[in-house]
């Protein structure tokens, strides 16, 4: 599964296309080689399950989609929240003295670029836990402990760098924990199975009734292969066609290294 997600969507969509047609060829190949009378029977008997396995095929593939874009978009959001808690907390960083400013902002700078590049990766891999951005964030919040210990930085500003550092943390946990989450297989599995069959099924039909009937069973071999290739794309938020993107990120990270929250320098 992980490979399959891995593609891009071309690739995604061509593959689960092409899987389709050869299946469906391979079913109208088979048919053709039975007895005239042995097709109207399967016709007969495909024909009655037309509709209960296109309301299955449709009913779980609706739900598969849905599930795995409302994953994408949490996803999405957590990034925003995320990108929003680091600006938070550069702003409000600035208030510190020249030197602590230039180090807090140095060390966040070191966090988010480390989340940006290499934990992305890492999150396409199902393996954060060798990121460095987890240390990295324990010496920021070491750093901003010592500062808050001090008499000089405003009550103001500590308070809105301690929530910012908070938010950062939960949302980092958050994005983890999506990243680890997968694509429901048995009911991808059911999805699968109900195309298959009623893809066999809108073959057996064309070929007993004729050619009118082909694009109809054109029809829902394409839907089929377009709904399953659509599962895959949105399934893996870190991987694949649809993701979660770290630009966001990855401008927050330059401006940090510009100095763009140290009004001091401009």
């Amino acid at each position: 599964m992980t490979f399959l997600t891995s593609l891009s969507g071309e690739a995604l969509l061509l593959g689960v296309v092409l899987v389709v047609l050869v299946m469906s060829i391979g079913v109208a190949v088979l048919l053709v080689r039975r007895p005239e009378g042995g097709r109207d029977r399967a016709a007969t008997t495909a024909a009655a399950y037309m509709t209960a396995l296109g309301s299955l095929f449709a009913i779980v593939t609706g739900f598969l989609i849905n599930s795995e874009y409302a994953t994408l978009r949490s996803a999405q959001q957590v990034v925003a929240a995320e990108a929003a808690s680091i600006s938070q907390l550069a702003y409000a960083s600035a208030a510190l003295p020249p030197p602590d400013a230039e180090i807090v902002q140095g060390q966040l700078a070191d966090y988010v670029d480390s989340v940006a590049t290499v934990e992305w990766y890492l999150l396409s891999e199902n393996r954060p836990q060798a990121s460095p951005a987890f240390a990295q964030l324990a010496v920021l919040q070491e750093a901003l402990v010592r500062v808050s210990t001090r008499d000089y930085p405003s009550p103001e500003a500590v308070r809105s760098m301690g929530d910012a550092l908070r938010t950062m943390t939960q949302m980092r946990r958050e994005r983890v924990a999506i990243a680890a989450q997968g694509l429901p297989v048995a009911l991808f599995a059911l999805s699968v199975i109900a195309g298959i069959a009623l893809i066999v099924n809108a073959v057996i039909v064309a070929a007993r009734y004729g050619s009118r009937y082909v694009v109809i069973a054109t029809g829902i071999i394409l839907m089929v292969a377009l709904g399953l290739a659509a599962i895959l794309a949105i399934s893996a938020p870190f991987r694949g066609p649809f993701t979660a993107s770290p630009e966001p990120l990855r401008e927050l990270a330059a401006e940090l290294r510009n100095a763009a929250y140290l009004p001091w320098v401009r």
